[in-house]
């Protein structure tokens, strides 16, 4: 396994964004050309931190699934004001898809993944790749920086009555009138963004699932390809849902029902990334 930490410097930001790597090595019972499916994963914590249960955690477990797993310890408030974070997620992007020969990583399947806040991150990502107050500073033609999928977890996604206000507080700051339609991602749907994975618990209490019922109808309305999971228990932050991702005193707080959403996310990337998908593409393509 390729882990380090690349700092990832962007323009209107004051501190670094850092991206470390969990990348499974090949060997020649793996296949010494396999490309795999790469994940940015974007821990939440409301803008304000970072959880760290919902980052290395995550990222173990799918680089043991066989994915080049990415965390994102992106900026947040007070110096990570919209649209800092959206930037240096765009340049993760566009650093894996750059470098995915040195992670074994497929260049057309850079999916960034994301937790609460850190969901509404990716989606911005998936929606707002081409937006030019996000891109243009960091000097590349917006394709470089789309991503091939979304994968949002429990996501803030509106502005709405349904907000999860403090993470809009974070993000905005003195700007929140003014830019809050513009974050709130049900409206920010188009035709032609990326496949989404999306699922939410419906007694969820912090950011209620009604945000990924918006964002998952908005997203059918336009064609764009979504699968939406709704899990009847959990409360908000189940990040993997057992026991790797919380304390012993913590335990009780395990939803385990709630932990097979990691299987119907793999089936849904090899769906669309995995290795029989692009062979199909490939096929396609002749």
């Amino acid at each position: 396994m390729l882990h380090e930490t690349v700092r990832l410097t962007v323009p209107g930001a004051e501190e670094a964004a850092e991206l470390i790597t969990y990348a499974p090595s090949n060997f020649p019972e793996l296949g010494p050309d396999r490309r795999r499916p790469a994940l940015i994963i974007c821990p939440g914590g409301g803008y304000h931190c970072l959880s760290d249960r919902e980052a290395e955690p995550v990222a173990l477990r799918f680089a043991g699934l066989g994915y080049a797993a990415f965390v994102l310890r992106y900026r947040v408030a007070p110096r990570g004001l919209w649209p800092l974070p959206q930037r240096q997620l765009l340049a993760a992007i566009d650093y894996v898809r750059t470098h995915a020969g040195r992670y074994h990583a497929d260049p057309a399947a850079v999916i960034p993944m994301g937790f609460s806040a850190g969901g509404h991150l990716a989606g911005c990502a998936g929606l707002m790749w081409n937006k030019p107050e996000v891109y243009r500073p960091l000097k590349k033609k917006s394709a470089a920086f789309r991503p091939d999928g979304v994968v949002m977890c429990y996501p803030v996604v509106t502005s709405g009555p349904m907000a999860h206000r403090g993470s809009m507080d974070n993000l905005l700051g003195d700007r929140e009138e003014e830019l809050a339609e513009i974050v709130s991602l049900e409206k920010r749907v188009r035709r032609g963004a990326p496949p989404f994975f999306l699922w939410h618990t419906a007694d969820d209490t912090c950011v209620p699932m009604e945000n990924t019922l918006l964002l998952a109808k908005a997203l059918e309305a336009r064609g764009v390809d979504v699968e939406a999971r709704i899990y009847p228990h959990g409360r908000h932050g189940q990040s993997l849902a057992d026991h790797t991702a919380f304390a012993p005193d913590e335990a009780r707080h395990i939803s385990v029902p709630c932990a097979v959403w990691v299987q119907h996310c793999d089936a849904w990337l090899q769906r669309h990334f995995g290795a029989g998908r692009r062979e199909e593409v490939s096929a396609e393509r002749k």
